[in-house]
This record gives structure tokens, sequence and C-alpha cells, in this order.
């Protein structure tokens, strides 16, 4: 048995937050009865969300699956775009249950995108509370002053309340700069450059964690070996 809202995320339909407020706003049915918030879902029973039957895989005999992809500038990360017809998820394999993109990369960043068909996996991933780092290649400009670096460091304000804040800056080549963060907020690091009058020329992720792109080209999807599974199992 399972509450709605962590077989919901397990199988990669939502988030647990999203699912409660499906519940709350009575969008969910259990074999045709609204559900209600601590409900639980049992092999056999029929949910349907917002009247339409909601697949559930064997999840006793799943397996769990993780793959690194190198994502080209242009596609988007959703299964579907009303503006922009590619999608990350148009290149990936067939998988038992659906593939959860771990974070996301705006249409205009390339690089590292990790996928997963298990739920749990990916909000582990996600969570803030793992602090797992992100690692970049930046392109600025315009050479960033050591008190904008500074500011970066501590932190600028994004995002409506938000906060943009890098823990490490170094710089590579002329406005190439290598950055890290433990955040994934949306569009964290051109936001951040954005409030201090800085424009991000290219965006390119290395390293979500321990995994990396290694020597994989665009377009190129890769399954995690026994070593890197190791790294964030």
């Amino acid at each position: 048995m399972y509450r709605l809202q962590k077989l919901l995320s397990l199988i990669g339909y939502c988030s647990r937050r999203t699912a409660e407020k499906l519940i709350e706003n009575k969008k969910i049915k259990i074999n045709n009865s609204i559900a209600q918030i601590g409900d639980k879902w049992s092999e056999g029973d029929i949910i349907k969300i917002n009247d339409k039957i909601i697949t559930i895989p064997n999840l006793s005999e799943k397996k769990i699956q993780v793959l690194k992809y190198f994502k080209p500038l242009g596609e988007v990360v959703s299964r579907s775009d009303p503006h922009n017809s590619v999608t990350v998820f148009d290149k990936l394999p067939d998988v038992d249950g659906k593939w959860i993109n771990i974070g996301r990369l705006d249409i205009q960043t390339t690089g590292l995108l990790l996928f997963t068909n298990d739920g749990n996996l990916a909000n582990k991933l996600m969570h803030p509370s793992s602090s797992y780092k992100r690692e970049y290649l930046l392109q600025t400009n315009k050479k960033l002053l050591k008190t904008e670096i500074n500011k970066l460091l501590d932190g600028v304000p994004i995002n409506n309340g938000e906060t943009g804040k890098f823990d490490h800056i170094s710089l590579v080549d002329d406005n190439l700069y290598r950055v890290i963060l433990s955040t994934g907020k949306n569009r964290e690091i051109r936001n951040s450059l954005s409030h201090l009058n800085i424009q991000t020329l290219k965006l390119h992720r290395l390293k979500y964690s321990f995994i990396q792109l290694d020597n994989m080209k665009e377009g190129e999807y890769r399954y995690l070996n026994d070593k890197e599974k190791e790294l964030i199992f």
C-alpha cells in the first residue's frame, strides 16, 4: 500500500506537493470515490485524475534505471511544448514506467541532464536538503569584478524572494568561468547575473553530484555504470 502522494511521486506523475493540491481540489478519485488526504492505494485500485485513468506499473518488479544525457542547445526539458517541438524526451529510450528528469536546464543551456524512472530517487537528488553540487562552464559578456564575485558568493535576490548563491567561481579563460552551485532554482545563474547587469552568453553543465558528462556527444545518452550508480544510490 502507498499513500497517494508517494505513489504519484514514485511513478513520476507529479511531486508530492502537487499531489496534495490535486487531492485538496478534489481532482483525484480512487475506485470512483473522491480521494482524501491520507488515502492509500493498493494493488488493483483504480486511480483517476481529472477523470482520466492513471496507469500504475508493477512497482514490485520495476527495475530502477538511471541515465545521463547531453542536452543540446534548443531542446526543452518538457514532454510537450507549444512553442518548440524538440524536447529532451524525444531521444530517450523506452523505459519501465516513465522517465523523470532530475532538475532542468533552460532551452539556452547545454550539458548534463540525469533521468530516472524512480520518483524516490529523483526526489532525493533534487531535494534542497541533499545539497548536491552542480558544476557549470559560464561565459559572460564582461570580466567579473571582485565585488561582483563576492556578491554572487554571498547571494543576490532572484525569483520573487528567493536568493541566488554561488558556492564557487573561478576564472578559466577570458570571460569564461567555472561555477558551482548546490541548489537548482529556476534560471538561478542567469537571474543572479542579470541582477548585477551581467549577460550570460553561454552556460554548460559539466557535472551533477559525482556524475560527469565525460566524452559524451550532444544528443547522446548513456546508462550509468556500476561505479556511477554507487555514487548516487
